[in-house]
């Protein structure tokens, strides 16, 4: 098994190969557990010597699930630049490493306890993408933030104002439960992509829609549909999220299409009125 260590932007391929696997029936302070485990050893190349232990204990009396793991190793005969950074690195990313094994196994666990029983999981669970994949929607998500306050202006019709303070609120609560979601793969939103799509949308406000000095007809219309696209965005983000996020998903997604057909209403009616309004 080949595994792919990063530090300070380098990537390691380490080989290890897997030593025990098995099930076995253990009795620990009294009580009886059902124990999964399998460990697996260092091979050569690898830039530290040993042993990680993996235990997934099902307690038999509650039916209660621990995963315990655990390491045992010391440097390997390397190069020095390698070894100077196992001497600096070499603890913090073997704590990072458990931690992040105990954070995957949570989500595969709940994934798996949301699935028709018989349903096949997938083998392998990527938590780097998922991450990248979870920090692009929630700079979308701020995007939808920022344009539904500019909406709550008041200048604004009153049934808009509504609207972007619903927007508001759900997109609050959503940022929030992403970014439960993002520790939980060890990662946290990125103030990069969060300012791309802050001055982003601060950009589209110079769009005159065919006014000068007063606001267009047109701009609610444009307001509106950039709602429906972001909207769309959140809407694919849940309803992909259904197995591996949180376990109101699918109530998420509804939530927001509920709102992309307020969207589509105000949206259509803005368009009729500035249109009609154009040909007198």
């Amino acid at each position: 098994m080949l595994l792919i260590l990063h530090a300070l932007g380098a990537r390691i391929y380490a080989g290890v190969r897997v030593n025990e696997a098995g099930h076995e029936e253990r009795r620990e302070d009294g009580r009886e557990a059902q124990v999964s485990f399998w460990n697996y050893r260092t091979l050569e190349g690898h830039i530290e010597a040993g042993q990680r232990d993996f235990e997934v204990w099902k307690w038999l009396e509650t039916g209660e699930v621990e995963f315990r793991t655990h390491a045992v190793s010391r440097p390997a005969e390397a190069n020095p630049i390698v070894q100077l950074g196992f001497q600096l690195l070499g603890r913090h990313k073997q704590v990072e490493f458990g931690r992040r094994a105990c954070r995957r196994m949570v989500l595969l666990t709940e994934a798996a306890l949301r699935k028709p029983q018989g349903t096949p999981m997938a083998s392998t669970f990527d938590g780097r993408l998922l991450a990248i994949y979870l920090r692009d929607h929630h700079a979308l998500l701020v995007a939808l933030r920022e344009l539904a306050r500019r909406m709550s202006a008041a200048t604004r019709a009153e049934e808009h104002r509504a609207f972007a303070a619903e927007i508001v609120r759900s997109t609050e609560d959503d940022l929030a439960c992403l970014e439960v979601l993002l520790s939980r793969v060890d990662s946290a939103p990125s103030r990069t992509r969060q300012g791309a799509v802050w001055t982003a949308e601060r950009l589209g406000r110079l769009k005159l829609n065919g006014r000068v000095v007063r606001r267009s007809p047109l701009s609610a219309v444009t307001e509106l549909e950039g709602c429906r696209l972001l909207l769309e965005s959140n809407r694919a983000l849940w309803t992909g999220l259904r197995e591996l996020g949180p376990a109101d998903a699918g109530e998420r997604a509804r939530r927001t299409e509920r709102l992309l057909e307020t969207a589509e209403r105000l949206r259509l009616a803005a368009l009729d009125r500035a249109t009609r309004g154009c040909r007198s």
